[in-house]
């Protein structure tokens, strides 16, 4: 169910969108060409071209290896000890090896937390090779648990999706998904947390509702409001670059006012300010920066659990993930620069709103 929900809300975010299968290039275009026109440029906007972005590392520069229990040490678990018969039997079977990354990461965690329970409860007076046995399997797991964390979340097929280069931009109304991407992000950082917490608790537990993590993942996998939001914010950085360009071209040729006093032409320019980018472009930027800042601060939660990444996640994250990252920084300048562009050239016609900024 929370699979055709995901499914059903995306739908309508099409359906809403209308026949303009680009609604947000669109608006883009309309608002950067708007101000070319208004300042006699030529220099017309075109979102049509693929986006250079960087591409997510594919799946077998993502995997850790996982060390196996030895065949020996398996018969112990299939004693009466533990309760992890039905456990091991499962992961034995035919569909359990070929269980997805999510279901690994939840039999990995029950199976580590049930080990530790039960050699916790063991008598005093039990068998010293079993406990020895049972130790040494706890051993091996825990220090493989890490990277079984990582490859059940980041080998997932629904972590793929998320970060896929083909998905559209946000929409221009509603979160696009965020609401339910943060939900999924946030369970994920609880799971990530347990790196930890078992490197450092003698006593642990299993967190609560480790089985409603698949409608996480399919909410990732779904909505992929990752690529979509990495889509938006290269869109609004070419964007504002451009119209920062017409500006300033303008600008350096002739001054659009003298002595401060507004023209004309001048009052349309500003009239373009008001309904293209006040009415339109500025209430999206702000949504997908606000949303964009909380979605980059709970991927850079989600990777600072482990303690080896991987180097092509590693180079990833630093180009895309983070605040300081290039990406981040290349839409932050850009905006600063369309900022100060449409600052200088509304002040020289004495039409700054209330005083203010237009960022």
């Amino acid at each position: 169910m929370p699979y055709i929900r995901c499914f059903i809300a995306l739908s309508l975010m099409l359906v809403l969108q209308g026949c303009d299968q680009r609604p947000v290039e669109t608006m883009l275009e309309r608002y950067s060409n708007r101000v070319a026109n208004s300042l006699d440029s030529e220099a017309q906007l075109d979102l049509e071209g693929p986006l250079e972005l960087p591409t997510y590392p594919r799946r077998r520069e993502r995997i850790r290896p996982v060390t196996d229990l030895r065949q020996g040490l398996l018969e112990v678990l299939k004693l009466r000890h533990c309760q992890l018969i039905q456990l091991v039997a499962e992961r034995n079977s035919s569909l359990g090896k070929v269980m997805p990354p999510s279901r690994q990461l939840v039999y990995e965690i029950q199976f580590l937390s049930r080990l530790n329970q039960c050699r916790q409860s063991l008598p005093s007076q039990t068998d010293k090779k079993l406990i020895q046995q049972l130790d040494e399997i706890y051993r091996i797991k825990k220090q493989s648990f890490e990277a079984a964390l990582w490859n059940g979340i980041f080998t997932s097929e629904a972590m793929e999706r998320n970060f896929s280069p083909s998905e559209p931009a946000l929409p221009l109304e509603g979160d696009g998904g965020f609401s339910q991407s943060r939900q999924a992000l946030e369970a994920l950082n609880r799971v990530a947390e347990l790196n930890n917490i078992v490197h450092n608790q003698a006593q642990w537990d299993e967190p609560d509702n480790l089985d409603q993590l698949e409608p996480h993942y399919q909410a990732l996998s779904t909505l992929r409001y990752g690529s979509r939001w990495l889509r938006s914010l290269s869109l609004l950085t070419s964007t504002l670059n451009h119209t920062a360009s017409v500006i300033e071209q303008r600008l350096r040729q002739r001054p659009l006012c003298y002595n401060q006093r507004a023209t004309p032409a001048a009052l349309i320019v500003k009239n373009v300010f008001n309904k293209y980018y006040a009415g339109e472009l500025q209430p999206y930027m702000a949504k997908v920066d606000r949303h964009g800042q909380a979605w980059l601060s709970l991927n850079r939660r989600l990777l600072a659990n482990f303690n080896h990444i991987p180097a092509t996640m590693q180079q990833y994250q630093a180009l895309m993930l983070t605040t300081e990252s290039p990406f981040w920084q290349h839409y932050i300048e850009a905006r600063n620069r369309h900022t100060q562009a449409w600052q200088q050239l509304l002040t020289q016609c004495n039409l700054m709103p209330n005083g203010g900024s237009s960022s």
